[in-house]
Order: C-alpha cells, then sequence, then structure tokens
C-alpha cells in the first residue's frame, strides 16, 4: 500500500514538472526576440505619436522619451524603404517634437517610429497610420449651397445657406465688393446658418467652401469657385438716345412710336386710327443705341385711361436687330401702374420688340402704349 501511495506522489510530481517546462518553453518563445544573438538593451520609446495630415505632406509629432540615453528618433514608412532621423531635444516643458515630410503621394500610410541612443541602441516600435490628402480628395468636395437670398432693409443682404455637404467642411469664402468698390473676402463659418451683410447692392459675387479632412490637418482644401448674380430691386434703363419705329402709328394725332419711350406715361403711342393694321400685328421696336448686359425683363405702362390697352402680347431681344429672341408670350393686368415681365434667365441686347396679341376689350382693333423699356437687378 505505501508503495502504490509513493507511485502515486511521483506521478503527480512529473506532471508537474513537465507543465513547467513547457511553460518556460513558451516564455523563452515570447522573449526570443529579444535574446537572439545575446541580451539586447532597449531605451525608452517616444510617447503619443500625433499625426497631422496635409496636402501631399504630413506632419508628425510626438513627447520626447524619459529616458535620457535616446539621442535621435528615426521614422521609417514605405515597409522601411524610406525614413528620416529627428534630433531629441529636451525643454522644460517637454515640447513636442514635430517633423515636417514632403511630396507624398496621396495614399495610406504606416509609420514606424524608434528612439536610438549614441550607442546604437533601440527602443521598442511605435507605430501608427494615417491618410496624406491631395487631388483626389479635393476632387470629391461639394460646395454648401445658397438656399436664398433677398435685400431689403436698407440694402442690407441676407443669405440662407443649405446643409453642410459633409462633417468635415470648415467655412465658407464670400468675396464681394462693398459700397466703396473695393474687394472684400468674407469667411463664414459652417455652424452659420444666416449671413447679413450691410450696404451691399446688386452684384455677381463669388464663393466656395473650404475643409478641414480631420481636426489636426494642417492644409485647408477648396472647391472651386461659384459665381452667384445676387439680384435687387428692378432697375429701369434711362430711355436717353434711344428710337423707336412701329408698325403704323397716329401721326395726325401726335402719338408715334417714340411717345412709347419718352419716360413721361400721360405721352402714348397709338397705332393709325382707322388703319389696315390691327390685331395681332401692331408692332414696336426700339433700338438702345448700345448692348447691355445682364438685362432681367421689361418695363411696361400701358395706359393711365383704358382705352386701347393691350392684354396679351408677345416679347423678344436682339444683339444685332437682325436675329431675334423670343421670350415667350405675356397677359398684362388693366391697370395703369407699371408692370415688370421677368425674363427666366438675363439676357444682353440692343433691340427689343413687342407684339400686341389681343386687346382688353375685343372690340378694340388700336393699340396704345404709354411706356416700355427694360430693366435690371
Amino acid at each position: 500500500m505505501k508503495l502504490l501511495t509513493n507511485g502515486i506522489r511521483i506521478g503527480f510530481a512529473c506532471l508537474f514538472l513537465s507543465i513547467l517546462i513547457q511553460a518556460c518553453s513558451k516564455m523563452d518563445d515570447t522573449y526570443k526576440q529579444f535574446l537572439e544573438g545575446g541580451m539586447k538593451v532597449y531605451i525608452g520609446m517616444v510617447d503619443s505619436v500625433f499625426v497631422y495630415p496635409g496636402n501631399h505632406r504630413i506632419q508628425l509629432g510626438w513627447l520626447p522619451p524619459s529616458d535620457p540615453k535616446a539621442t535621435f528618433t528615426r521614422v521609417y514608412w514605405n515597409n522601411r524603404t524610406d525614413s528620416i532621423d529627428v534630433p531629441i531635444t529636451r525643454t522644460e516643458n517637454r515640447d513636442t517634437i514635430k517633423v515636417m515630410l514632403d511630396d507624398f503621394a496621396e495614399e495610406t500610410y504606416v509609420f514606424e517610429v524608434f528612439t536610438f541612443d549614441n550607442e546604437g541602441h533601440q527602443s521598442l516600435k511605435k507605430e501608427v497610420v494615417s491618410r496624406v490628402y491631395g487631388d483626389r480628395y479635393n476632387s470629391t468636395l461639394l460646395s454648401r449651397p445658397i438656399d436664398s437670398y433677398e435685400i431689403g432693409n436698407g440694402d442690407t443682404l441676407r443669405i440662407n445657406w443649405g446643409a453642410l455637404p459633409d462633417v468635415s467642411v470648415h467655412g465658407s469664402e464670400f468675396i464681394y465688393e462693398d459700397e466703396n468698390g473695393d474687394t472684400q473676402t468674407l469667411f463664414v463659418s459652417k455652424n452659420d446658418n444666416v449671413t447679413y451683410i450691410e450696404n451691399f447692392s446688386a452684384q455677381t459675387i463669388k464663393h466656395r467652401t473650404s475643409y478641414l479632412p480631420t481636426s489636426l490637418a494642417i492644409d485647408t482644401f477648396y472647391t472651386e469657385y461659384e459665381s452667384l448674380r445676387i439680384k435687387g430691386e428692378p432697375i429701369e434703363l434711362s430711355k436717353a438716345g434711344w428710337t423707336a419705329v412701329a408698325s403704323s402709328e397716329d401721326v395726325s394725332g401726335n402719338r408715334r412710336a417714340s411717345h412709347a419711350i419718352d419716360e413721361n406715361p400721360s405721352t402714348l403711342w397709338v397705332s393709325q386710327i382707322g388703319g389696315t393694321v390691327t390685331y395681332p400685328n401692331h408692332t414696336i421696336t426700339v433700338d438702345m443705341g448700345v448692348l447691355h448686359e445682364n438685362l432681367e425683363g421689361f418695363a411696361i405702362i400701358t395706359r393711365l385711361n383704358p382705352g386701347a390697352r393691350p392684354k396679351v402680347i408677345e416679347l423678344y431681344t436682339s444683339v444685332d436687330g437682325n436675329n431675334w429672341t423670343a421670350h415667350g408670350t405675356h397677359t398684362l393686368a388693366n391697370s395703369p401702374e407699371k408692370q415688370w415681365i421677368a425674363l427666366t434667365e438675363s439676357v444682353q441686347a440692343q433691340y427689343f420688340r413687342l407684339i400686341g396679341i389681343e386687346p382688353i376689350d375685343n372690340n378694340e382693333k388700336n393699340i396704345a402704349l404709354a411706356e416700355i423699356g427694360m430693366y435690371y437687378r
């Protein structure tokens, strides 16, 4: 019985010894990398590597190690085919050490950071992954839209901005001319939904959106500039130097075509009384003398008194007086007030034409027109 008990004890002892040998073998494997070629000496590694991505460049930063033996840092990338050595400078406040890496392709990189002493001993590795940005990234950026705008309250422009196209939007740049004609650039934060600019006059502005791909990015990326015509209240062109011809005119009553452009609503152009020209062939054509840009529409006063007012008209513009662009058929109000007829888009023109299609009163054969002109905004 005693021999059996001793045998059991010896068996347990052998089993325990076997487990201990296997554990030691695993520990040897864990530390084998540090013991190959003899005992290695490792110095302190850097703390907290920071990355500051940019446009075809990147900046790395780290806190210097507390180990006083560390004298420089080596950074590897591209599978250690590229590297740079950075001296470790120590300050009282233990300031961050930074290095700028330029001329990088737009890719994602793995950076390995080691410290070394003067005897060639190195630290353990500190690794960080970061993207370098460039033209591909920039081509994907979208401008923050302007939803609407209005000019009012003493020439104050109100801009209502649309939703942010991306969380990395930094803001918007808005370029315009002030009341003195000087170019101004206004930065609008991404947090602003409404922008106000005082003493603003109608003009074409430019705007673009800026992006920071990360909170630590060192470069700002921009969308292409977009132009937007900010339109104010209608401003009618001066009619000085204009001439007008008509399909017919009431010569005996001195109600000629020129009266429709004399800036006097009490005088009229009336078609020939008792003539053969009737609707829809009443036409007046105006030569403004010079080519005007950004024309937005027509300003018409039919007549202060109701007789012979046109109701349905067609409008045209021309650059040369030979080739005409139609701007649709319009119905005028039976009113003595000035009526603004907006074009769908601004045009350039030296000539314009009105054709009377239908009168207010179907019994009328003649057409009467107090004033016609064009406006911009």
